[in-house]
């Protein structure tokens, strides 16, 4: 009996089979494609935090050059020019804070810790150190802060 269907003979899969290989791959599909978009997501909060760290470095380089910002005595956070930094668009660097060396001096042995004062009423109470506080911050709200000290150069 050639024209006979054997169907012992013929292989094949289930609806059943079918259905549980979809929800696997489509559980494996969504499981990878949740890593992936949450490592992008870290990605960019890294490379904006990176960025704005770099952008407050050197800015403070900027403001520690000499001969580009001069020590003023008594100087504000408006007295020191930024304006040949490079700051990448999406980002704002600012000057916060300028604070005073107090001129307190320890005995030798100790180990040094200079104090500073967050007021200068006269250019006699700077003693030629300040303490200068920059903070870099991305258009998403990362924020990076670098504090500098300037001295006066002789």
């Amino acid at each position: 009996m050639r024209g006979r269907l054997n169907i012992q003979a013929e292989g094949g899969f289930s609806l059943a089979e079918i259905l549980v290989t979809i929800v696997i791959v489509g559980v494996t599909f969504t499981a990878i494609l949740g890593g992936i978009t949450t490592s992008i997501t870290v990605s960019a909060f890294q490379r904006q935090e990176a960025t704005a760290d770099a952008v407050a470095r050197s800015t403070g380089e900027w403001v520690k050059d000499s001969l580009q910002n001069p020590y003023e005595k008594c100087a504000g956070p408006s007295s020191y020019s930024l304006s040949g930094v490079s700051v990448p668009s999406g980002f704002a660097v600012t000057i916060v804070n300028v604070e005073y060396w107090s001129g307190n001096q320890l005995p030798v042995p100790a180990a040094y810790v200079p104090g500073f004062q967050t007021s200068c009423a006269t250019p006699d109470q700077d003693h030629g150190m300040q303490r200068i506080t920059i903070e870099a911050t991305s258009s998403d709200g990362q924020t990076e802060t670098v504090q500098v000290i300037k001295r006066i150069v002789p």
